[in-house]
Order: structure tokens, then sequence, then C-alpha cells
């Protein structure tokens, strides 16, 4: 199995830093850059033109997320931003984070509760236009909601498999950064969660890990990374999300509505049957009272009957006994 470790320099944004492990290790290091005059002992430089030549963030980012036609060859790829010194070779990385199917590994972010958080700190850090990122947060709050609460992850080291699968997932990712902000970190849990990638995230220590260091920014130009101080379309954005903040509250309170409506029929429905079983109580008890009536009727006439058949048999007697008298009246 071929690995192959890469990284990306454009615009001069970051300095290009010595990797002591590269003498340990058997994988290519290989830096792409639109810099010729960009130089290293431990790095293979290979000039690339920028994607985008007014962009250099763009077009670095894209060479992290695709990687580079001349990577196709390598079985495995270990993506390191330029301010990670790696601390382990690559070969163990890979074999230690690509393990129980995982086509790709990642760390999980190590100062960020919620994926929302770290869009509030782009936009309070001013990494990116404010309108863009606001606008991809509306985005993702209507059609990725459970995304913003998850933990994000941190994209300085990515291990990959040159599979479908991860390519497929990285074209999403990019189409992400490319219509969304650069900050590729707000975009790369909707990517993998978008698919059917099988990913790993680690507990891993973004700072200081056995397998690196980071940020080691010694020639970092750090303005670079900043958005224009006065970010277009603040307003625009603003005005937007309070739109659809408004669309929500209208659909719950149409929602809202509707249940109030559901709740008057069913307590209609209840007093109806209420109703129908007060109405079956007065017929029972109706009932009753025809019942006692009749047991009372029946009472009555077997009283008047047992008096008749009393007087029927002292009747009886009587003229059984003026029978007998006769009969020895006549013997005498």
């Amino acid at each position: 199995m071929t690995t192959c470790v890469y990284t990306a320099v454009f615009g001069g944004y970051d300095g290009l830093l010595d990797q002591p492990v590269a003498s340990e290790s058997a994988s290519d290091f290989v830096c792409f850059t639109d810099d010729p005059g960009l130089t290293s002992d431990s790095w293979e430089v290979r000039i690339v033109d920028a994607a985008f030549p007014a962009d250099s963030v763009r077009s670095a980012r894209l060479v992290k997320i695709l990687g580079h036609d001349s990577l196709a060859g390598c079985d495995t790829t270990l993506w390191i931003d330029a301010s990670v010194v790696l601390r382990q070779t690559p070969e163990a990385i890979v074999s230690d984070w690509l393990t129980g199917g995982a086509e790709m590994a990642l760390a999980a972010h190590s100062y960020r509760a919620q994926l929302v958080d770290e869009f509030d700190e782009v936009i309070r850090l001013n990494y990116d236009d404010r309108a863009r990122v606001y606008e991809q947060l509306t985005d993702y709050a209507l059609s990725h909601p459970d995304v913003l609460s998850e933990k994000p992850l941190w994209t300085g080291m990515l291990a990959r498999r040159n599979t479908p699968a991860v390519r497929a997932a990285m074209r999403d990712w990019a189409n992400h950064v490319l219509r969304y902000s650069r900050r590729d970190q707000l975009s790369v849990l909707t990517a993998l969660t978008s698919g059917e990638l099988a990913y790993r995230v680690l507990d891993l220590d973004n700072f200081d890990a056995p397998t690196h260091r980071w940020p080691v920014i010694p020639e970092r130009r750090v303005a670079m990374g900043k958005a224009a101080p006065l970010p277009a379309g603040p307003f625009v954005a603003d005005l937007r999300r309070s739109h659809v903040r408004i669309a929500e509250l209208e659909r719950e309170l149409a929602e809202t509505s509707s249940r109030a409506g559901r709740i008057d029929e069913l307590l209609a429905e209840r007093d109806r049957l209420v109703g129908e079983v007060e109405d079956a109580i007065r017929q029972r008890d109706a009932a009753i009272g025809e019942r006692d009536a009749a047991i009372g009727e029946r009472d009555a006439v077997d009283a008047t009957l047992r008096a008749q058949s009393g007087v029927r048999g002292a009747a009886r007697h009587l003229g059984g006994s003026v029978r007998a008298a006769l009969l020895r009246g006549v013997k005498r």
C-alpha cells in the first residue's frame, strides 16, 4: 500500500515547515504551490496553477479537499495543513486511523462544542465575508438543522483511502466551499453525513498530540486569512435571516392554529360522548324505576292472590263441614 503526504501553499500565506519524520518514512511528502521559489529539504515541491489566482485560500482548499491528479496512484493519502509538524510517520498514522473499515479519518474539534459555535467564531474573527457565512448558516438551518448541534471536526489532518465514496464526498465538500464560506470546517460535517462514506472521528488534541504539533506558524501572513474589513452585504444577510425567521414563526403559528382547531374538535367530541353517557345513565335510571314499579305491582298481586287463596280455603273448609253434618243427619 502506497501512502502520500501532501500539503498546499498558495499566495505565500504560509511558509513551508520541515518535517523531520520524512527521513524515517517511505512515503512521498509533496507540497503543491504556485510559488516557483519555494524550496524544502523534506518536501517535494510541485508547481501548479492556482484554480483561482485572485483567491489563494480557495485555491489551496481545492487541493486540500480534492487532491491532485498526480496523487491518483496513491492507495492512501494524509493531508496536513502547512502549519502542522508530524511527530509520527504517515504510515503509522494512516495505519492507526483507518481501521474498522473506515475510508476516511479525522479528529474532532478540541475546543468547540457545536458547529454553530464555529460559525459564530468565524464571524467574530472576521475570517470570511459575514454575508456568505450568514447565508450558509441560514441554509444549513433549513436543510441540515441537525448538523449545527453536532461537535465540529478539525480538518488540519485528513487520512483518506482512494475510493469512489471518498471522491464523491470530497466533491460535495468542495462544492460547499465554493458556494459558501471558504472556511472548510463549516461544511465538512454536512458533506460527510450527506453520503454513504464510512468515516471515523478521533478524540485527539488538535494542538499537541503524539501524532503532531499545531499550529506552527512562524511565517504565516495572518491578514491574508481575514475577510475585508467591510464585509459585503451584512444588512442583506441579516434581513434574509429575519425573513426566514418570520416564515418559521408563521409556520409555527399555522401549526399551532391547526392544533388548536383539532383541540376544539376533540373537546366537542368529548362533550358529545359525555352527553351520550348522561343519556345512557338517565335511561338506566328510568329502566331501574320501571323495574322497581313492576316489582311493586308483582308483590301487590302476590299479596292479593294470597289473600284470595285464604278465603277460598276457608270457604271450602266450611262447605266440607256442612256436607259432613248433613250426611250425619241423614244417617240418623
